[in-house]
């Protein structure tokens, strides 16, 4: 299979490759924690996790490096589907956190 090149993403935008959400299961981990029904939602409305492939020149954050975990909001960036993998392209300000 011919494999393509990367996306280089321009200006301050960040290029994820988007991690398979967990199971509900697995945040509810605590037995006296009480979750009502109508908050246990599935993988499609939690904040999007997936790992930094590439950066745009004008990202200028040093603390979101190239190749960590970030954790994004769950109706930022695009999403789109290449050779069966899931990616999101965001702005560098849409990014919440990093898993270091």
């Amino acid at each position: 299979m011919l494999k393509l090149p990367l996306l280089k993403p321009r200006n301050d935008f960040i290029l994820l490759e988007e991690a398979p959400a967990e199971p509900y299961h697995q945040y509810k981990q605590f037995e006296h924690i009480i979750v009502p029904s109508k908050y246990e939602h599935g993988p499609e409305d939690r904040p999007i996790m997936g790992k930094i492939l590439a950066k745009g020149e004008g990202c200028i954050n040093p603390r979101i490096p190239v190749g960590a975990m970030a954790m994004a909001g769950k109706w930022a960036g695009a999403r789109f589907q290449r050779d069966g993998m899931s990616y999101v392209i965001v702005k560098e300000v849409d990014i919440f956190a990093v898993l270091e």
